[in-house]
């Protein structure tokens, strides 16, 4: 009977441990972690910037908005945050229309407001691209305002993101990166934008999630 019980007991330790160990290799819990993946975060994203007309820019890529009045591809410049001291412009590919390298304001369409052009409904591609070469691109709606009263020959004025039909002003979009910008997206707005015979300077608030 002794003998009985013991081996009983052995059974049923020997059963245990295996009911234990299959809990242990659950492929079920395997797959959940290995299909963990690291999330993004958002973060607030602030600027300050500058830019000039392209030098390099030739007459017959400029974009005409209105007889006579053609808008420029542009080198930007300044700081960002996330991103440090910007690459300005320094080659860029007519053919494509792309950048090379470094920081470009790039017009895709240009429409007068009034008669006079002294207000533009404008859209840019703006290419944001840090020391490292990490780099975001914008979509921006833009109305640019001239100052012709003072200034009758459109060098002078202020510009800002184009209103909805609500009356809202559009972001600027963030529609694509690399490096650790690679899937970026986010939303800002112009502040203090303005620009005269001798500079263009503005400021960008906003978040950007990577």
């Amino acid at each position: 009977m002794k003998t009985c019980l013991k081996l009983l007991l052995v059974l049923l330790l020997l059963i245990a441990f295996s009911c234990s160990q299959e809990s242990t290799t659950d492929p079920i819990l395997e797959n959940l972690t290995a299909t963990k993946v690291k999330g993004k975060k958002t973060r607030p994203i602030k600027a300050k910037l500058f830019n000039f007309a392209d030098p390099n820019q030739t007459e017959e890529n400029l974009l005409l908005c209105a007889p006579g009045f053609p808008l420029t591809r542009n080198i930007i410049g300044g700081n960002v945050s996330h991103m440090g001291k910007l690459q300005q412009g320094s080659g860029f590919d007519e053919e494509e229309g792309v950048p090379i390298s470094g920081s470009y304001g790039v017009p895709t369409s240009c429409i007068p407001n009034d008669e006079f052009a002294s207000s533009l409904s404008t859209e840019f591609d703006a290419y944001y691209v840090a020391a490292n070469g990490d780099r975001f691109v914008t979509k921006e709606f833009v109305t640019i305002d001239f100052d012709l009263e003072g200034f009758p020959d459109y060098s002078v004025g202020t510009f800002t993101n184009t209103l909805d039909e609500n009356g809202n002003p559009i972001p600027i979009t963030i529609v694509s990166g690399t490096g650790r910008f690679e899937g970026a997206t986010g939303h800002l707005y112009f502040e203090g934008a303005t620009f005269g015979p001798e500079s263009t300077t503005w400021e960008l608030v906003g978040e950007i999630t990577y």
